[in-house]
């Protein structure tokens, strides 16, 4: 079915899909800078080394959040801060890093957090990876966390799939016939 419209509402139809599209194109950037964060880490560090460090510190950090604001809702994150030792070639280095971005939350973070106190007490070593190419450079968990990252692609597909469907509506469907 086609409906016929005048060249004005041809171009008020054509200024609300660009709009629209800018806004989608704004989700888009942010979603693609987000996801591309979240896995540049774990792909460069694919070829890390593991090895085992001696923690020296551990603590839990919290975070308390709120959905609200007259500060009805209230939730505690988490995540662990660690300082831990190792040794690579007769050098010995110091490792602070857990994730490859800041996470805090009440799940994976929390349970990590409390093994790693955990070993911290019973003086377990843990394992990190290291970078072959700098030893110094080093991390505790080097793969993707999913659990965060889920979301995350959903809204990166979603954002690109209602960014491509205006840009098909507007070469495609907005035009003028005579």
């Amino acid at each position: 079915m086609t409906i016929e419209v005048s060249r004005a509402q041809l171009r008020k139809a054509r200024l609300g899909v660009y709009f629209v599209a800018l806004v989608a194109l704004i989700f888009v950037i942010v979603f693609s800078i987000q996801v591309v964060k979240g896995l540049a880490g774990p792909i460069s560090s694919m070829n890390w080394v593991p090895i085992k460090a001696t923690l020296i510190n551990v603590y839990i950090d919290e975070m308390i959040t709120t959905t609200t604001r007259d500060n009805r809702s209230q939730y505690t994150l988490y995540t662990p801060r660690i300082l831990y030792k190792y040794n690579t070639s007769g050098q010995e280095h110091t490792g602070r890093k857990v994730t490859w971005y800041d996470i805090y939350d009440d799940g994976f973070m929390l349970k990590l957090g409390l093994e790693l106190k955990r070993k911290f007490a019973a003086s377990e070593p843990v394992d990190i990876f290291i970078n072959p190419k700098n030893s110094a450079e080093s991390i505790l968990i080097k793969r993707v966390i999913w659990e965060h990252m889920s979301m995350l692609l959903v809204g990166f597909l979603v954002s690109w799939s209602v960014f491509l469907w205006l840009v098909y509506v507007f070469i495609f469907k907005l035009k003028y016939k005579r």
